[in-house]
């Protein structure tokens, strides 16, 4: 499996503070059948800002210490970009932000679920540039809960969105779990990722919600989250368009939170 988004390299952010941690973390992710990490930590100027060098530097570090240790983790530089007006610029003049530095794919991050009133027209400027933010955790996010159809709509001008391991597996709450398996059944989720910060705190586990996943969206779907398309990503290839997993006609009204009180 591909951990597409992980704070594995140690000492740039939230993260693990230690080369120990890090490495336990990826002894972790091996164990879970977990084959390639893309390193994301934060980039938020004027918190977290560790600049190309610095990050490559600590990616050596790491997979030398996992090669002496015979862990088989392949480790993908990258960052999880904040959402702030100068977003363009910084993508701009650094190429490393994006995923594995093929300036396609970037991970994009709504600071302290504050998301902009413009960010639709930000977006979709960028992918009409050919520049493809992967929207994360956005089940973590109160204003795609209230208002899916700007999910939605940024899904079919060909944005990507990627939730949380443990969104699925229910740890992060129940809202959470439910919010994450309606985008799954709507068609609007690519990716399943970690976004492990250490070994306890949001560890590098994937395999239980790719199985939760299997159970809403079917198998071969559940797996592609975790393969094919976090490697198309990484490579910088195209990601073909999902229908909605279930034939399920979507409410022209109403939120994701209106359909889960319903249903309880």
């Amino acid at each position: 499996m591909i951990d597409l988004h992980s704070h594995i390299l140690p000492g740039l952010d939230d993260g693990p503070s230690t080369l120990e941690e890090s490495i336990e973390m990826c002894r972790m992710a091996a164990a879970d059948g977990i084959r390639t990490i893309v390193a994301a930590p934060h980039f938020k100027p004027g918190r977290y800002g560790a600049e190309e060098s610095v990050i490559l530097e600590r990616t050596a570090e790491l997979k030398n210490a996992l090669a002496s240790q015979s862990i088989l983790i392949r480790i993908i530089p990258a960052s999880e970009v904040t959402i702030t007006p100068e977003l363009s610029e910084h993508l701009a003049s650094r190429n490393w932000l994006f995923i594995n530095k093929t300036g396609k794919y970037f991970i994009a991050e709504f600071g302290n679920d504050v998301v902009p009133p413009q960010w639709s027209f930000l977006f979709s400027s960028l992918l009409r540039s050919g520049r493809i933010p992967i929207i994360t955790h956005p089940e973590r996010c109160s204003r795609f809960a209230d208002h899916p159809e700007e999910l939605r709509d940024f899904v079919e001008k060909g944005g990507l969105v990627q939730i949380t391991a443990m969104s699925l597996t229910g740890e992060l709450g129940e809202e959470i779990q439910e919010l994450a398996e309606a985008m799954l059944r709507d068609g609007l989720v690519h990716v399943i990722a970690t976004d492990a910060h250490s070994a306890t705190w949001r560890p590098p586990l994937l395999s239980r919600a790719v199985a939760r996943a299997a159970a809403i969206v079917g198998r071969d779907r559940a797996l592609a989250m975790v393969t094919e398309i976090p490697a198309a990503i990484i490579e910088g290839k195209s990601i073909a368009a999902l229908p909605p997993a279930v034939p399920e006609e979507a409410p022209k009204r109403g939120s994701w939170i209106d359909k889960i009180i319903g249903r309880r």
